[in-house]
This record gives structure tokens, sequence and C-alpha cells, in this order.
């Protein structure tokens, strides 16, 4: 029997407020999991919404600076 190590970690300490933590609480209540994991899915759901934000503003600079852009890679 093959067991698979878990995905390392790093620790760090948050100091989040009364009301974040029962918020994060009632929904991990809510979705039966526990905090550390509503805390990770948040974390994940941000990063993913940033660099998301950050590719649309990528492609509109892009789009914007079509001419530049092309000029720039003929000179």
């Amino acid at each position: 029997m093959t067991q698979t190590a878990p995905p390392a970690r790093s620790k760090k300490l948050i100091s989040f407020r009364d009301d974040q933590v029962a918020a994060l609480a009632a929904i991990a209540a809510d979705t039966h999991t526990n905090f550390t994991a509503t805390v990770l899915e948040a974390v994940d759901a941000y990063i993913a919404a940033h660099d998301h934000t950050t590719q649309q503003m990528i492609d509109r600079i892009v789009t914007e600076n079509a001419g530049l852009l092309a000029r720039l890679r003929d000179a």
C-alpha cells in the first residue's frame, strides 16, 4: 500500500477580526467544512479573481497599443 504525502503548507499567523471569524465559521458550518478549508478556498478564489483581472488589464493595454506594438516589432 503506497501512501502519498499531503501537499506542503506554510503556516502563517493571521489576526482575523471577530466579525471575520464569525462569518468564516458560519460559512464553514453551512458548507460542512472546517475553518481552514473555508479560508483556503476564499484565498484561492481571491487569487483567481486577481489573476483574471490582471490578464484583462494586459489584454486591454495590448489592444489599445496595438499600433505602437506593431511599429516597435517592425522597427
